[in-house]
């Protein structure tokens, strides 16, 4: 068995060439201009250049474009050094690789100004309009996608450029065909959530009284990185065996000593060559799980379950978080935010957004995570004991993630 599996194949990224091309010619327009953060942006959408070329991995550390027009070949366009495109061409099958000149002055990028036999390369609007040209197909509207990360400064150099053929689309084709998974992809997050897995299981196999919450964090996130994981991080939260409302999250390092009957809740953030796996779960340390810490969960648990037992395609996506507030309500709880999740593929969060007011509807092959935030009557503290990744199927949902859906007993 492969250690590092790659699922991804060359035959998958014709098949969204395919789609989007058929997308421009029914709308009559010339080029899609899909725009991309570095992946280490990774609160915000960094998956449409991911998705379009294969290159998912953090030596993306520069402003990318993906140009799909209507007739030719697919481009990269990447502002950065000449050394990326040797990285570039180890991950990606797009032959027309283009080095362009960075809209910000701060970027690991060419410097332009001087005066180089490199200082000649294009801007991003200027090549974007080359490739029109090139392929006969000059003056046609250009859409440009992904603008949800995109800096002030690229919008403004795009639309000055571009003139009356800048178009934001209302529909981000590239975010509709992410939203549902192929074959490939759904391998690809289960790998992730598999690592995920390892994480939690050093968890329960190395959790201790006497230590720092961050070095038990650190043993979790490295089970996971030596076996590949792009990107791996775990918050904690933890307090002693009297009330959640003694518990503190901490996305930063949690430093507080760890002790015999601590209730511990962890929530895991794995990328493994793009694809995020994010889930929650939660465990006593070294003791009986007492019966308020029982009983808080097992509502948690049956809320979540309520939203869950719904899905199938076909069903507004906003009346999962719905049933689930309904039932929470019946033991005084809320919810915080008003949405139970996120989609989670290449991106940490993407389509479709579990939120009661989306009316979008469920697809077989969305991937989602549902983490329900609840806010515990009186205190109002949060409580998240529970995050499931898991993929829509036909009349349900596969969970992705192994690890037990219980309260664990931790360090036995």
């Amino acid at each position: 068995m492969n250690k590092f599996p790659n699922y991804i194949k060359p035959e998958l990224f014709e098949t969204r060439y395919k789609h989007i091309k058929n997308y421009l010619k029914e709308n009559n327009i010339g080029a899609l201009l899909a725009y991309s953060t570095p992946p280490e942006h990774k609160w915000g959408l960094t998956g449409h250049v991911s998705y379009l070329s294969g290159w998912a991995n953090h030596d993306r550390i520069s402003d990318v474009f993906v140009v799909v027009p209507a007739e030719g070949e697919v481009c990269m366009l990447f502002a950065g050094l000449p050394y990326m495109r040797q990285q570039i061409q180890e991950v990606s099958h797009i032959k027309d690789l283009r080095m362009v000149q960075a809209v910000d002055p701060n970027a690991v990028a060419v410097d332009t100004k001087s005066k180089t036999n490199i200082s000649v390369i294009k801007s991003f609007a200027e090549e974007t309009l080359s490739i029109l040209k090139e392929n006969k197909i000059s003056n046609k509207k250009i859409a440009v996608v992904g603008t949800n990360n995109m800096s002030i400064s690229i919008y403004q150099h795009l639309k000055e450029n571009f003139k009356e053929n800048f178009v934001i689309p209302n529909i981000d084709i590239v975010a509709e065909l992410r939203s549902v998974k192929s074959p490939e992809e759904i391998k690809m997050i289960k790998h992730a959530a598999h690592l995920g897995d390892i994480g939690f299981e050093t968890l329960r196999s190395q959790a201790r009284p006497g230590i720092h919450g961050i070095e038990l964090v650190a043993e979790m996130e490295k089970s996971a990185r030596e076996l590949g994981a792009d990107h791996a991080k775990y918050w904690m939260s933890s307090g002693p065996p009297t009330t959640w409302e003694v518990c503190n999250l901490d996305i930063k390092p949690h430093l507080r000593i760890l002790e015999s009957g601590d209730f511990i809740n962890v929530c895991s953030y794995i990328v493994y060559k793009g694809y995020w796996s994010h889930g929650m779960r939660i465990g006593v340390l070294n003791g009986d799980i007492p019966k308020y810490h029982r009983d808080i969960f097992n509502i948690a648990k049956n809320a979540q379950d309520a939203g869950l037992d719904i899905i199938k395609p076909g069903i507004q996506v906003g009346k999962i978080a719905k049933r689930i507030r309904e039932n929470a309500s019946q033991h005084n709880w809320s919810l915080m935010g008003g949405r139970v999740g996120h989609g989670c593929g290449l991106d940490y969060s993407e389509k479709p957004i579990p939120a009661e007011s989306n009316k979008d509807l469920l697809q077989e092959n969305n991937t989602i995570i549902v983490h329900s935030a609840f806010s515990l009557p009186n205190s109002g503290k949060m409580f998240v004991p529970l995050g499931d990744q898991f993929r829509v199927t036909n009349n349900g949902i596969e969970f992705l993630m192994g690890f037990p859906r219980e309260i664990v007993q931790l360090g036995k």
